[in-house]
């Protein structure tokens, strides 16, 4: 009697199993060959019979025990024997008639899974990018190891893997906080401030800079001090900036450099101490660490197709020293700072 039931209670469970992979099947396949689809009903239905019996049987019992006999003969489709030829006859139809309709785990996971890739990478690419700071060139504005969330659609469309935008919206202002591939032979990602844009005249001299013959005011407002991307720690000047547009931002000179070394640094600086103007759809970009960042004034401008995005905000933010396990500084303060 018991080896019976428990007989009885395992083919249930594979016939359960079964009536699950053919109302799958009933579900999601679309346009079955009529003599299969007629199958299919029919064993779906001769599944959901024994099931019902069974329920039917578990109402009418209460509890109350009845001999095995009396059982089989008030509910015949919840024997050993009638279970067992259900499911025999469902797996010889599964393997005859829904074998090449029944689920596939890896193409189903594809099925299911393909729109939400789609549009993650639509996102990625279109609207929101993910862009990690691995220098110091921004200092403070943007820390060393700021992971940053981009706007991929603030100036225009770039197509995923493509070097320029193939739509524009809008164009940089001064002032503005760009993503732009390097207009080099790297190709590099870099962040960096807009400084100039097209027509504007541009003439560095030392830690000053002049746009359309006016200069940049700055004004000393305290002392920054942070690990460069080289390991060292760096005390440097911070001064609050206000260009010709009247936008206003932090820059930062290092306070170990000197007028000599400032010399010797523009000499090999194309674009220090001469005039020059910016070309139409070009802009000339610096980074707010000024005596720490390769910019514009020593590979040129940046043309207006190889923009990238705005950043809008920091989603996580850590330095890292020689290897992932040397966290040389993890700032959850940083989490959510916006940039203006």
């Amino acid at each position: 009697m018991l080896l019976r039931k428990l007989k009885l209670r395992k083919l249930l469970k594979k016939l359960a199993i079964q009536g699950n992979r053919l109302e799958w099947i009933k579900k999601k396949r679309k346009n079955l060959p009529e003599q299969v689809e007629k199958k299919l009903d029919e064993n779906i239905r001769k599944i959901s019979d024994v099931f019902d019996e069974k329920e039917r049987a578990k109402r009418d019992s209460d509890g109350k025990k009845i001999s095995q006999e009396r059982y089989d003969e008030k509910y015949p489709k919840i024997t050993v024997e009638y279970v067992k030829k259900a499911l025999g006859e469902t797996n010889y139809n599964m393997d005859h008639y829904f074998k090449k309709y029944r689920q596939n785990a890896l193409w189903e996971l594809f099925d299911e899974l393909w729109l939400v890739v789609l549009v993650a990478l639509l996102l990625k690419f279109f609207v929101i990018g993910s862009f990690r700071v691995p220098t110091g060139s921004m200092v403070d504005t943007i820390e060393i190891g700021d992971n940053l969330f981009v706007s991929m659609f603030y100036y225009g469309l770039t197509l995923p893997f493509a070097e320029n935008q193939f739509v524009e919206f809008a164009d940089p202002k001064r002032g503005d906080i760009i993503t732009f591939t390097e207009p080099g032979p790297d190709k590099k990602a870099l962040v960096k401030r807009v400084i100039g844009v097209p027509g504007d005249t541009i003439f560095i001299t030392g830690k000053n800079i002049y746009v359309n013959g006016k200069k940049l005011e700055r004004e000393e407002s305290g002392n920054v001090g942070y690990y460069s991307s080289r390991g060292r720690i760096e005390e440097t000047t911070q001064y609050t900036e206000t260009d010709e547009s009247g936008n206003i931002y932090k820059v930062i000179y290092n306070d170990s450099f000197t007028d000599e070394i400032r010399e010797q640094i523009n000499t090999r600086c194309p674009y220090c101490n001469r005039s020059f103007t910016v070309p139409e759809r070009n802009y000339f970009v610096m980074g707010d660490n000024r005596d720490d960042s390769l910019d514009s004034r020593y590979w040129g401008f940046v043309p207006r197709g190889n923009v990238q995005g705005k950043p809008l905000f920091v989603w996580f933010s850590v330095q890292f020293g020689s290897s992932v396990f040397d966290i040389k500084e993890l700032r959850l303060n940083r989490i959510g700072h916006v940039f203006k």
